[in-house]
């Protein structure tokens, strides 16, 4: 019984240390503020989920936000250019916050502050790097997207 139990308690430790090493890899990349959140499908408020080839991002680089998602949903205003019908842009005036969540997931606020005021995105982190992605703004209704984060390159 004795080696039935030992192996069986190597492996419960085992699991519980990369846990911890999954979440602080990740804690880590997001303080870097270097990171890019890649999305996989998204969710308009109205309407069902859709898949999405590659190419879309919110890239986190320091100073700057770098944002192409593409958007489906009720527009509150038209834009005067039609490539901006998404959320196409880049911010260097933006507030982001961290937070730890419950179950070693992360919560981060991107609140933008410049010519995109009102938008503000907020991102869950899960240790696996699986994250979600809720977009809001004045102008559109919300958004979801599901996808995960990767280290800039």
């Amino acid at each position: 019984m004795k080696k039935i139990i030992s192996p069986l308690f190597s492996l419960i430790l085992m699991g519980g240390l990369y846990a911890q090493d999954s979440a602080s890899a990740v804690k880590s990349l997001l303080d870097s503020k270097r990171y890019s959140f890649i999305p996989q499908t998204m969710s308009p408020a109205r309407g069902t989920m859709r898949p999405l080839t590659g190419g879309f991002s919110l890239d986190v680089k320091g100073d700057s936000l770098a944002v192409y998602l593409p958007y489906t949903g009720r527009a509150y205003s038209a834009p005067i250019d039609p490539s901006d019908a998404g959320y196409n842009f880049t911010s260097t005036n933006y507030d982001y916050a961290i937070k730890k969540g419950k179950k070693n997931r992360y919560e981060i606020s991107m609140k933008i502050k410049d010519r995109f005021s009102g938008t503000e995105f907020y991102l869950t982190v899960f240790d696996n790097k699986s994250a979600s992605l809720q977009a809001s703004s004045n102008d559109k209704q919300s958004i979801s997207y599901n996808g995960y984060i990767q280290q800039l390159e």
